[in-house]
């Protein structure tokens, strides 16, 4: 039993290590083995036998540098520090087995992976109870998450020249309806009337724009998230009366449920297809002008701010973090936003980002 820890602690501790390595950098690995497979078990002319040496050698080194730290860190209130390193760690693990992905994935393969202490979603119940409080149906609600690889994409899909070259926040946007009826069910094309999945009444609703298509969603599943702003029309900017201009987006919204989405994100003009901002921005088509709310010109920069010139997916589209821009120009007001968010926002202060802060979980 002495020895047994600390041998829990190397065997799994480090091979998990290793196991994180290789989800970090499963792309570079999965080339580097096509390589070598290629080059008939070589690679820079060392056979595999050799680079499989190399990693054990660096394993076993791992290993006993934490072997090492952990009886280092030792104290006399902590008698056996290999188990309670090893236990400590081990209570952390998660583990995610995905029987049913997506709707719209066409090979539905199941997966599963572990993960070391995940985080739950930064915007928490008291978070939530704020946004309750204070949102108003019309209202433009944007989200982001930690880790997800689209939502990485989103953020470097910056505006060309506005925004210099400097990666986005927000990650989706949709649009609140407040309380959505029976009554409501009418507006909805006749093949979606009856689909819970598209639409269902509740008293606090919105709609948005998925890869299922457009459909509405309760208030409290779309906060589950990391990041969480809530931005409100100005009356003051807009042409006509506001409670006009809301109901008009409602029922824009309730109309095209069931519309399929836009994974070019490039449909700005024939509104036959939506990402999450261009459904917001179709909604909104009549108060475009007043809003000073246009598209845009976006690209993915891998490489900026270095590079300046190359970029993929040149489009001109929307995206949510051209919403949050209004804010700042003044035709948009931010009535809530998590505590990163604002902390973040602050860092250049902009006018019409005075909104409430919430403390994020």
């Amino acid at each position: 039993m002495k020895y047994m820890w600390p041998v829990l602690l190397v065997a799994f501790r480090a091979l998990y290590f290793v196991y994180s390595l290789w989800c970090l950098f499963f792309p570079v690995a999965a080339l580097w083995l096509m390589a070598a497979l290629v080059q008939g078990h070589s690679l820079l002319g060392v056979e595999a036998s050799q680079w499989t040496r190399a990693l054990l050698a660096l394993l076993v080194a791992f290993a006993a540098i934490l072997v090492a730290l952990v009886y280092l860190r030792r104290s006399p209130a902590d008698p056996n520090p290999f188990q309670s390193a090893f236990l400590s760690w081990f209570g952390t693990l998660r583990g995610f087995w995905n029987r049913h992905p997506g709707d719209m994935v066409k090979f539905k393969l199941p997966s599963g992976f572990l993960v070391e202490n995940p985080q739950a979603y930064r915007v928490g119940g008291r978070d939530m109870q704020e946004v309750l409080q204070h949102i108003e149906p019309g209202d433009i609600l944007l989200r982001g998450f930690d880790g997800y690889v689209d939502g990485m994409l989103i953020r470097r899909a910056s505006v060309c020249s506005e925004k210099d070259f400097q990666p986005g926040w927000f990650t989706h946007a949709a649009l609140y309806m407040g309380a959505l009826t029976e009554q409501d069910r009418a507006a909805v094309p006749a093949a979606f009337q009856q689909r819970e999945d598209f639409f269902q009444p509740g008293p606090q609703m919105l709609i948005h724009a998925m890869a299922k298509g457009v459909h509405c969603q309760d208030l409290l599943t779309f906060c589950r998230s990391d990041y969480l702003a809530v931005l409100r029309l100005r009356p003051q900017t807009l042409p006509q009366d506001m409670g006009a201009v809301i109901q008009g987006a409602r029922l824009s919204a309730l109309q095209k449920i069931g519309d399929s989405y836009d994974f070019d994100a490039s449909d700005t003009k024939t509104f036959s297809r939506f990402s999450c901002s261009e459904l917001v921005f179709y909604c909104l088509r009549e108060i475009h002008e007043a809003l000073q709310l246009k598209p845009l010109p976006h690209a993915l920069f891998p490489l900026s701010p270095f590079n300046t010139t190359w970029c993929l997916l040149r489009r001109v589209t929307i995206v949510p973090d051209d919403f949050y821009a209004l804010v700042r120009s003044g035709t948009l007001e931010c009535v809530w936003q998590d505590r990163i968010s604002a902390q973040r926002q602050s860092r250049s202060p902009q006018p019409g980002l005075r909104g409430r802060q919430g403390q994020a979980a």
